[in-house]
């Protein structure tokens, strides 16, 4: 008997959201992409495009032929026809969205806690996290390797500035009009075999999928039927918002002689012509479109968490007097694994809460009348501040100065948090790893104890109403 009839088969999830136009379709209802080389031209992606099909024919170990005969294993979308990765097809997915103000530092922000996460979670708490698909994480992989992996540690580096339209879309054409669609960033998060739930690995598995707009796609007017780009907040199980202190001018007058970061130094000196960012105008554009298109009424708080990430962390550390974030984990039981400790995080939130309450009650308020659950996080995407390049005037990074801090804190929190049995979470007193992972339910089911007593009945994702998918 041959080893592939020794296989089990693989278990596949009821229903598939497509992570790029938010299509929920049946496994069986998705496309194939040809493989053989003369088979190009499709309706929705043009003609340089491989066709899309739905097949008829399987080969002996049961993959799709095209209609030449070649073998064909990727998946699409039969809304969209963009690729779906596998993964989405056979583990739960976990949407994020990362929003802010332009210029607010969400790719530094992305680029950093991506970083962190690849070395944080195999090594403290026994969770493989890689690409999905790595095509679609090129334009992260970029990143990383300017930030982190640069030949000359002494360059002086940035990150290009995420557009409004190029590689970070996808165009698709429905009937003539061409609809842009926000490109995800894909990942798989499974426990390895030392995890203390392996057993369950099949219930804990989540596909990650991680939305990064442009600031200006949420200024108010900016949603529209051909540019769908920030819908997937609607199907998030957190949203992130960046509230950039660096872009508040009463922020700037609290560092005033406390900091020489050039972010703060040169925002001082604009002229008075120059309007300041209305931050909390973003915040409540984004809530509006979330109740929108979850069919939410306009007073009906967010059920899903909002963690406000402060960043830049190190040229306003003197207002938590602490130069230095610590990690948010704690070793238990023999070592081998760490735990989350929601209490440092809770804490720390509370304090950087009435930090902004007092310098940004607007936004405050903005934040807490949108959802029900509000943590505040801050976090330095570099560790350092920035260095301005006597040539070209620019500013930017030396790798070698590259120290993150916190960047993981906000996608951690939200596991350990809301989805317990992924994450062992450290309690006040002492605590074996064992009662500290199994405290919880290993299928995704929220904890009863979030901040304020309060917690999301669900984060599975919410389907986007039916009339905003395309075609």
């Amino acid at each position: 008997m041959s080893s592939r009839s020794n296989q089990r088969p693989i278990k596949l999830q009821n229903r598939v959201t497509c992570p790029h136009c938010w299509h929920v379709l049946l496994p069986e209802q998705a496309l194939y992409v040809a493989q053989h080389p003369d088979l190009v031209g499709d309706p929705r992606l043009g003609s340089d495009a491989a066709t899309r099909f739905l097949p008829s024919r399987f080969g002996p170990d049961c993959a799709a032929l095209d209609p030449r005969g070649f073998a064909c294993h990727e998946l699409a979308c039969p809304n969209c026809h963009l690729v779906i990765p596998r993964a989405l097809f056979e583990i739960e997915p976990v949407f994020l969205s990362i929003l802010g103000a332009p210029a607010s530092g969400k790719s530094y922000f992305l680029a950093s806690m991506t970083w962190q996460l690849r070395k944080v979670l195999p090594k403290h708490f026994s969770l493989s996290f890689g690409d999905a698909d790595p095509r679609s994480n090129l334009t992260l992989h970029e990143y990383e390797q300017v930030q982190f992996l640069n030949a000359n540690q002494d360059a002086i580096v940035q990150i290009a500035k995420t557009g409004e339209q190029g590689d970070w879309y996808d165009e698709v054409n429905f009937d003539g009009q061409n609809v842009r669609f926000v490109h995800p960033y894909l990942f798989t998060m499974a426990p390895s075999e030392s995890h203390p739930n392996y057993q369950g690995a099949a219930k804990l598995s989540r596909a990650v999928c991680l939305y990064d707009n442009a600031g200006e796609h949420f200024l108010p007017g900016a949603d529209r039927g051909n540019v769908p780009v920030t819908r997937h907040m609607a199907l998030s199980s957190a949203i992130m918002f960046l509230f950039d202190p660096t872009q508040d001018p009463r922020f700037r007058s609290a560092c005033e002689g406390k900091t020489a970061d050039p972010q703060m130094m040169a925002r001082t000196r604009r002229t008075e012509r120059e309007s300041p960012v209305r931050q909390e105008t973003i915040l409540l554009e984004a809530a509006q479109r979330v109740r929108r298109h979850a069919g939410l009424s306009q007073k009906a708080k967010h059920r899903r968490p909002l963690v406000v990430v402060v960043p830049k962390y190190d040229c306003w550390w003197f207002m938590l007097d602490r130069p230095r974030l610590s990690d948010p984990w704690t070793s238990v039981a023999d070592g081998t694994m760490s735990a989350i400790q929601l209490d440092v995080i809770d804490s720390l939130s509370t304090r950087l809460r009435s930090i902004l309450w007092e310098m940004t009650p607007e936004f405050v308020s903005a934040a807490e009348s949108f959802a029900e659950e509000v943590i505040y996080v801050p976090v330095s995407a570099t560790g350092c501040s920035p260095i301005v390049d006597p040539q070209s005037g620019h500013v930017g990074f030396r790798p070698r100065d590259l120290n993150p801090m916190w960047v993981e804190t906000p996608l951690l929190y939200v596991l350990a948090r809301y989805f317990q049995g992924i994450l062992p979470v450290s309690r006040p007193k002492a605590m074996g790893l064992e009662a500290a992972v199994m405290a919880g339910r290993p299928n995704g089911a929220p904890s009863t104890n979030g901040p304020a007593g309060r917690s999301p009945s669900a984060l599975n994702p919410i389907p986007v109403r039916s009339e905003e998918n395309q075609g």
